[in-house]
């Protein structure tokens, strides 16, 4: 997974990461995390039926009616302090990798950083993320 966030007027955050795919339980989407450090990206794609494949886009955290839809977190370190955006306008493309079991996905888009009051620009672009094992799910709830 490699990450890009662009924040005003030249700051640039970059970050590559080994990412993990997890069928959510119930099959209605797919949880697709990327991990380094104190970096990470985070994407829910949730799809009303089992489909996991195509443009979603973007919803709130706490969206639990819309039945198709994909949340992004980006988490990210500026020295000691972490930070954290999540996403909020945009789009997200996943498909097959390949035919194997596999995902690639795209997210492009911007969001609000809370701490400095801005809005950045959030780039992801996962490749060939394996796919967990069916037996290996993620309960892939909203709880507020």
């Amino acid at each position: 997974m490699r990450a890009v966030l662009v924040r005003p007027p030249h700051d640039t955050v970059r970050f590559t990461a080994p990412a993990v795919a997890h069928r959510c339980g119930r099959g209605a989407g797919v949880l697709v995390e990327g991990i380094v450090g104190g970096n990470g990206v985070l994407l829910w794609a949730r799809s009303g039926d089992s489909s996991v494949i195509g443009d979603f886009p973007p919803i709130t955290r706490g969206d639990s009616t819309t039945p198709r839809g994909a949340m992004a977190s980006f988490r990210f370190m500026l020295g000691e302090d972490a930070r954290g955006v999540t996403f909020d306008s945009g789009s997200v493309m996943l498909t097959r990798s390949d035919g194997r079991q596999a995902l690639e996905a795209q997210v492009r888009g911007s969001g609000l950083e809370p701490v400095a009051g801005q809005r950045v620009r959030l780039e992801a672009t996962f490749a060939a993320v394996p796919l967990a094992p069916a037996s290996d799910t993620a309960s892939c709830t909203v709880r507020l």
